[in-house]
């Protein structure tokens, strides 16, 4: 009679959020599988946390593009489920995921297909990973490969057929990588796609893999191997070993490898030194919230802002939109025999300065009691929101500001003790954010909280 009843909840507890429709969120893993068995479906499975409401209001847009509805409907069952609950610790425990704001694309069998972190409100991403996913259903799974190697399975050729499909789904190999290139012949390492295949794949500073590179293959062909790929790809090369290092140094709280992270980061800026030194900074940042040392992300974060941000003004951040729109136009290829010129993507170097104020706001926020260092968080929220108005203001883009950033301004009022200014901006951030189009019912929540007195932080 159990299985009946889990079977009948699943039928009927459907939750319509937009274009994708998803089954009650206290579905147990059992179920989703046996039912995606019977209907041949893929398990689609959208973990979210209570940390950033926002980022889910952001997601439920995204999932609401008319373009989901047929691939979902017809592939996939979906499931949304928060972290906090204890179904959806249990899908997280399942699938080792640690943290929230993630998407994941499964088989019946529990094999992950794709998987996409964050969120966002372009449907068009979720269509994309949800392809992919069914693309790859079928042939040898990850449990395959899981079973062989549990079974003794350590052949060079099967070690990187592991790492590749591992890859493939954006799941962590730096150990199998390791154990690959342990089984190599030394002289194997002279070879330009083997060290190209290591780079590939991420390793972490203080890998086995990356120590025995540096150490055997000679730096003109690593110099070449930069050289020979497209920048987005050389560029990929670096993030991966810096992104598996940084994950590495904070799950295990090793700062000294952070600090290699970091300064690896400030070398591929090679004679931009300005650059380079916030880079380094940012990273050093990066770890001590990652590993909640408080006192020392208070302390690096005061000082990285002071000497940085609040030394820039607007002619100046002007400036630098210029100058990189100008590399960036110089640096296009001319295509066709007009000599048209390929479109670029350019993201204003400008908007990261006014994003990091209000993020390291809010976090002082929700970290920090010290009411002079609330009053400085208030500073930087303010400046934030000048920045915004002043650098966007000819795009037509948000007409009432930024509603994350106003948002910010009004609870660290509010904490302050400034309640009736708190509830003037707040009701300014509900406005700016109905007319950007985005859900505003959580700030309405914090809106009515802060009328009645209870808001909690």
């Amino acid at each position: 009679m159990k299985q009946i009843l889990l079977t009948l909840t699943l039928i009927i507890s459907f939750q319509c959020r937009g274009q994708i429709t998803f089954i009650n969120e206290t579905t147990p893993w059992e179920t989703l599988s046996k039912t995606a068995a019977k209907e041949k479906k893929l398990i689609f499975i959208h973990l979210e946390g209570n940390e950033c409401e926002q980022c889910n209001e952001v997601a439920s847009k995204g999932f609401s593009g008319p373009d989901l509805k047929d691939v979902y409907q017809k592939s996939f069952i979906s499931i949304r489920s928060n972290v906090t609950s204890e179904n959806g610790r249990k899908l997280a425990e399942k699938f080792q995921i640690k943290g929230a704001l993630v998407s994941l694309y499964i088989d019946a069998e529990g094999n992950i297909l794709n998987q996409f972190r964050g969120s966002t409100t372009n449907s068009k991403t979720y269509l994309e990973h949800a392809q992919a996913a069914l693309s790859r259903k079928g042939g040898k799974q990850l449990s395959d490969f899981e079973k062989e190697y549990k079974n003794g399975e350590r052949s060079a050729k099967f070690l990187k057929a592991y790492i590749q499909k591992r890859r493939e789904v954006n799941l962590p190999a730096n150990d199998l990588l390791d154990e690959y290139v342990g089984k190599l012949p030394v002289d194997s390492l002279m070879n330009f796609q083997l060290v190209k295949f290591i780079y590939q794949n991420g390793p972490t500073l203080d890998s086995r893999a990356y120590k025995v590179v540096q150490v055997l293959v000679p730096y003109s062909m690593i110099d070449s191997l930069y050289k020979s790929v497209p920048p987005h790809e050389a560029s990929a090369f670096n993030g991966g070993i810096i992104g598996n290092t940084m994950r590495k140094a904070i799950e295990t709280k090793n700062q000294n490898l952070a600090y290699q992270s970091a300064s690896f980061l400030q070398n591929t800026y090679q004679k931009d030194f300005r650059n380079a030194r916030l880079a380094f900074e940012r990273t050093m940042i990066q770890y001590h919230f990652g590993v909640k040392d408080t006192m020392a992300y208070f302390s690096q974060t005061r000082n990285f802002i002071d000497h940085n941000h609040l030394l820039l003004s607007i002619d100046s951040l002007k400036r630098m939109d210029d100058d990189m729109m100008k590399k960036s136009l110089a640096s296009q290829t001319p295509l066709g025999p007009a000599g048209e010129k390929q479109a670029i993507r350019f993201a204003p170097p400008s908007q990261r300065f006014h994003i990091e104020l209000n993020e390291h706001a809010w976090h002082f926020y929700e970290l920090n009691n010290n009411p002079r260092d609330l009053e400085r968080a208030l500073m930087w929220s303010k400046r934030s929101m000048e920045w915004h108005e002043e650098l966007r203001k000819d795009k037509h883009h948000l007409p009432l500001g930024n509603p994350a950033y106003i948002d910010t301004y009004a609870h660290l009022l509010y904490k302050l003790g400034r309640k009736d200014e708190a509830i003037e901006w707040q009701t300014k951030a509900v406005e700016a954010q109905k007319v950007s189009g985005m859900s505003w019912v959580s700030m309405e929540k914090d809106l009515n909280e802060m009328k009645a007195g209870t808001l909690k932080w």
